[in-house]
């Protein structure tokens, strides 16, 4: 009897901690995913043909063979036409896993109105050695 008090006592102990574990990591990768380094900016082109181009500062990359997903929609008088939005870029001359930098991704519009951009992308960040999906939603008047 003593021994299955002290069992039960040891596996309550130990699925506790394990539990609080699990809590604090769901914690730390809900705040990483909100908060980023990516900055995105948009630059007409021509007549009705952007870019959206995406930054990381030095010693972070994104990574190439990640499911990024980037949407855009247009709001208030602005449609989305076409969109060509699949990352491309040299390879990182370092880190054979990553781009060293996305080229833009270009999409065209007609009238003019707001452009909401949503997504998630993989970036890492080469010396903590983590690699984090961002969250982004950018809203920008064309």
């Amino acid at each position: 009897m003593i021994r299955y008090v002290v069992l039960f006592i040891l596996s309550s102990v130990l699925g506790f901690g394990f539990t609080s574990c699990n809590e604090s990591k769901e914690i730390q990768a809900e705040e990483a995913f909100e908060s980023h380094p990516i900055e995105v900016s948009v630059k007409k082109n021509t007549l009705g043909k952007y870019s959206l181009e995406l930054y990381l500062p030095k010693d972070f990359g994104f990574q190439i063979e990640a499911p990024h997903r980037i949407f855009l929609s247009g709001t208030e008088g602005l449609k989305v036409t076409s969109a060509d939005l699949k990352l491309t870029g040299p390879t990182h001359p370092k880190k054979p896993e990553y781009f060293e930098y996305v080229k833009p991704l270009t999409f065209q519009v007609e009238g003019k109105g707001k452009l909401q951009m949503e997504g998630k992308l993989f970036y890492c960040n080469f010396v903590k050695n983590i690699c984090i999906p961002a969250k982004i939603s950018k809203s920008f008047v064309i």
